[in-house]
């Protein structure tokens, strides 16, 4: 009868994760569609005062689109709405299981809930990771206490402990094998993603749909475009010298009639700045335009209302990898060892092919590696192209010169995307007219990472000239992630907003 009950407690967790993960997807959907209707109207006034808009206004159609709204959401639901999820559980499991719906625990759990609440919002509200701790407990609470009733509590302790103790186990393992070690999740991408049509198409929806997420979240010193409203200021030749610095901090100055990011009051000689009908800071006109960085910043770390759902977010990012990994390479093995075998064989046999899993996955380094210019030169003219991506890997983390190596000419029309992707960025360490021609060439690559690093590369070499190549890639890309990538280089090219047209 104990044995029966292994699996029943394995399907009760499935459901209280589905549960939180739906509930989680809801809530970040709605956010994300009213947060990109706002920024929608924000890319229209920016364009239609004659300023460049990034994204383009190709790109900014679909954010009043549904389907972009919940695709955004799908990266909060599997970072910070899953890890919130299997926190609940775990937390609901110390409460009705250990001990046994005690109030003191309550009181504790409940204290360390609203706390929680508290902290995030210190700096303003922030309205999904808030939503996410109110819904998410509130659901999956007295969930947990009817799908494990008082009659099976004690038999599904063991499954409960046993997932808990495993993956606990096996997120310590990626994170301590993690650190230091990014050329692993590079060799995810290199390796695997980039190397089979499936894994491309998982590629491309990231990049596809992880802007509508990230903008979402991110502080006025992380956004491309920000906008103000000088309209109040008298004094022309002070509003003219403000708007001049604001748009070298891409604060774009917009009519009244646009709610801006930024609005500025003079008052008794000092500049007041508003965040949605807000002060925030006041300082000097003589202090502001003595050090206008220092004040700006200070406005963006004032108005910054997600720093802490930002740091869990990437936290979560960690932690649902591990639960991916621990679905893939405990649970499937163990649920299909199940048929045949008894829990606790299956428990061991699945516990073996996680350890030979981290053993695979971790032992040795790609990077220890040197190789000779005659080697890079030998493997860059071999057919094995993973030998090629490792070593054009060593020439951009080495900063050696790619055109001392012509076979790399070849690869430019017949590598594959991960060569392609690391040739436009090796071609940013030598400033030279071939490397510029090359990089034009890769500028209309068929895969959006390669234009993205050939537009990195040209920002770094710093000629002027490309300014108007870039500008057109902003104007006709129907990819956000590309614009990204050539507004960053029109920007370390020197270039600020101007009136276009």
């Amino acid at each position: 009868m104990k044995n029966e009950q292994l699996p029943a407690g394995n399907l009760q967790l499935v459901i209280l994760l589905l549960i939180g993960f739906i509930a989680a997807q809801f809530l970040s959907t709605v956010d994300i569609f009213f947060s990109n209707a706002v920024f929608h109207d924000t890319l229209k006034a920016v364009h239609d005062a004659g300023y460049l808009a990034v994204p383009n206004m190709i790109v900014a159609q679909s954010l009043t689109c549904f389907s972009s709204a919940f695709n955004g959401g799908l990266f909060f639901s599997f970072t910070s709405g899953l890890s919130l999820t299997i926190l609940t559980v775990f937390a609901a499991w110390i409460w009705y299981i250990l001990f046994h719906k005690s109030r003191p625990a309550l009181i504790i759990l409940v204290l360390i809930w609203a706390a929680s609440i508290l902290i995030i919002n210190q700096n303003g509200l922030s309205s999904l990771i808030t939503s996410y701790l109110i819904l998410i407990p509130c659901t999956i609470f007295p969930v947990f206490g009817k799908l494990f009733p008082d009659h099976i509590r004690s038999s599904s302790r063991p499954v409960l402990f046993t997932h808990i103790a495993l993956f606990m186990l096996f997120s310590i393992s990626i994170g301590y094998f993690s650190q230091g070690k990014a050329e692993r999740f590079l060799d995810i991408r290199d390796f695997l993603l980039l190397r089979n049509p499936t894994g491309s198409k998982l590629n491309a929806f990231y990049y596809d749909n992880s802007l509508y997420s990230a903008n979402y979240f991110k502080s006025y010193s992380q956004q491309l475009i920000k906008t103000c409203d000088l309209n109040s200021i008298q004094d022309e030749h002070l509003k003219q010298k403000l708007s001049h610095i604001f748009k070298r901090f891409d604060y774009i100055p917009l009519p009244a009639s646009v709610q801006a990011d930024l609005t500025l009051i003079i008052q008794d000689n000092k500049i007041n700045f508003f965040h949605q009908n807000k002060a925030v800071l006041a300082v000097s006109v003589n202090d502001f335009l003595n050090s206008p960085k220092q004040w700006i910043k200070q406005f963006e770390s004032n108005t910054d209302q997600h720093g802490i759902f930002r740091m869990i977010t990437m936290a979560s990012l960690l932690f649902t990898g591990a639960v991916l990994l621990y679905s893939i390479f405990f649970l499937l093995p163990f649920l299909l060892i199940r048929l045949f075998a008894a829990p606790f064989t299956a428990t061991i046999l699945a516990s073996l092919i996680c350890i030979l899993t981290l053993f695979l996955l971790f032992a040795g380094s790609t990077g220890n590696k040197n190789f000779t210019s005659e080697q890079i030169s030998t493997v860059l003219a071999s057919e094995d192209s993973t030998a090629r991506i490792r070593v054009l890997r060593y020439v951009v983390d080495h900063k050696m010169d790619i055109t001392l190596f012509p076979e790399y000419k070849t690869l430019i029309n017949d590598g594959t995307t991960p060569e392609r992707y690391w040739i436009a960025k090796s071609l940013s360490i030598r400033d030279t007219e071939n490397n510029r021609e090359d990089l034009h060439k890769l500028l209309t690559d068929k895969h959006f990472n390669v234009v993205c690093m050939a537009l990195y590369s040209l920002g770094k070499l710093g000629k002027k000239g490309d300014i108007p190549i870039i500008l057109d890639t902003i104007r006709t890309s129907p990819n956000w992630y590309v614009q990204w990538y050539a507004y960053k280089a029109l920007r370390n090219l020197g270039w600020q907003q101007k009136i276009l047209n």
